[in-house]
């Protein structure tokens, strides 16, 4: 133990300053998802009910009894919660360097760790894990998806050719595959983007109108939320751009996060001192599907 080199208190709270910094662009899936927490950071699996509705509503003329009865089919699910990590670690030389200059020791690596685990709990949410079971906004089964409509003249499905008349009523068309469900016509939905398609919201809807595309969708007040979100990238079919339109509340979805991250206490090997950053996560649990669609193609 003579190499040892204990971390000083300044360093441990240089360390946590930048581990739990919050970075919000960072966690695109806490911005727009309901948080489930009230779970051991002990359990392995959690336990749903998805649920579709079958049954309508009737006229009923006089003296008829014939009422027709609505009814929940709910099937159970059962989904897995896995232990994200990832590891830092300093030299015996990095502490000596800092304590001979009275310095704090450089906390770069905690904040790469912090992002490496928040860009795995983001891809757990919008895309999951095959490997893991775990399922995704994007790919859930029971979701709807569609194609955009091609430009006016056929060529092209993509925003980059579209113009900002044909881009709003993409939105209009897909977001309708969720309000004309039932209870969904005033549900607060969120629009999610890929980078390039969110910064096109900010071009000029066309030259009689100077408002920008995004503040025409905003005028309509069809969105609680519209954000971007790089895992949309290529997520559509053949490889294309999706939009993503949903009901975001806790009745229909929520992130489980029985534990948020933490770090570990440190261990000495010889040379370094090694941190584990840790976080219990397990997805977005999807009680209606139904409620997310997916436009593809733009």
């Amino acid at each position: 133990m003579m190499n040892q080199v204990a971390f000083r208190g300044m360093d441990l709270e240089a360390i946590d300053r930048r581990l739990y910094e919050l970075k919000y662009e960072e966690l695109t899936a806490r911005r727009i998802l309901n948080l489930k927490t009230d779970i051991p950071a002990g359990a392995e699996t959690y336990a749903y009910d998805v649920m579709t509705r079958s049954g309508v509503a009737k006229i009923l003329a006089n003296n008829a009894d014939d009422v027709p009865f609505v009814d929940v089919d709910t099937r159970r699910e059962f989904q897995r919660i896995y232990s994200i990590v990832a590891g830092f670690a300093y030299t015996v030389q990095e502490q000596r360097a800092a304590q001979m200059t009275g310095q704090t020791i450089d906390s770069t690596k905690a904040g790469v760790a912090r992002r490496a685990v928040a860009e795995k709990e983001n891809r757990l949410a919008w895309i999951g894990d095959p490997d893991f079971n775990i399922p995704g906004l994007i790919n859930a089964t029971g979701i709807q998806t569609t194609n955009v409509p091609p430009r006016a003249d056929g060529t092209s499905t993509k925003w980059k050719d579209k113009t900002g008349e044909e881009i709003v009523e993409d939105v209009r068309i897909v977001r309708s595959l969720v309000s004309v469900l039932p209870g969904h016509m005033t549900a607060p939905l969120a629009l999610a983007l890929p980078p390039n398609q969110f910064e096109i919201l900010n071009s000029r809807y066309n030259e009689y109108d100077s408002r920008t595309v995004l503040q025409v969708i905003q005028s309509y007040n069809w969105f609680r939320s519209i954000d971007r979100a790089p895992e949309l990238r290529g997520a559509g079919t053949g490889g294309t751009d999706s939009m993503l339109i949903f009901d975001a509340s806790s009745e229909v979805m929520e992130l489980l996060l029985p534990m948020d991250m933490m770090r570990h206490d440190p261990e000495w090997e010889f040379p370094k001192w090694k941190f584990v950053v840790e976080e219990r996560c397990g997805g977005v649990v999807i009680r209606y599907p139904m409620a997310i669609a997916r436009g593809d193609g733009i």
